[in-house]
């Protein structure tokens, strides 16, 4: 019998996850490498958060490059879907990138290997240089509370 871990509230254990690899990058004495700017457009408006732009470097994975805010929100994108070249801003594909709702098992390997080198003075497998990294609002992705309705009963 296969045993799947499903956390209770997968959005709450995303943001766990994210914070500890975010205060625990800070201990190792890493700042964030990318400023965001949510929009669809090239906007030149100044970063309204920062962020840390992880590459996945591990053999035999995929190329993909994850976002992460202190917040605990996580922007997922294929590296072929990145602007070509070493320009500050980078534009990402929507059709390919996405917020995670949940952690996976990617996410949370790719981040303790991050952490480890980090730890151990490499560069955290943070993507060289500053920049400005623009992506889809966030808020737009988020589902209701589905709770019940509590308003107006009484």
């Amino acid at each position: 019998m296969a045993y799947t871990y499903q956390p209770r509230d997968p959005r709450a254990k995303l943001r766990e996850i994210v914070t500890k690899y975010v205060s625990s990058m800070r201990v190792a004495g890493r700042a964030p490498n990318r400023g965001v700017v949510f929009g669809e457009g090239q906007s030149p408006a100044p970063p309204a958060v920062h962020g840390w732009l992880v590459d996945d470097r591990r053999p035999g994975q995929s190329d993909d490059r994850y976002l992460v805010l202190d917040d605990g929100d996580v922007w997922r994108a294929k590296t072929g879907s990145a602007a070509a070249g070493n320009r500050p801003t980078l534009e990402l594909d929507t059709a390919v990138a996405t917020w995670l709702a949940e952690p996976n098992d990617d996410l949370v390997m790719l981040l303790a290997r991050s952490l480890s080198d980090a730890r151990m003075g490499g560069n955290g497998w943070l993507e060289d240089g500053d920049g400005v990294q623009c992506v889809a609002e966030r808020r737009r992705d988020l589902l209701a509370h589905g709770g019940p309705e509590r308003r107006g009963s009484g």
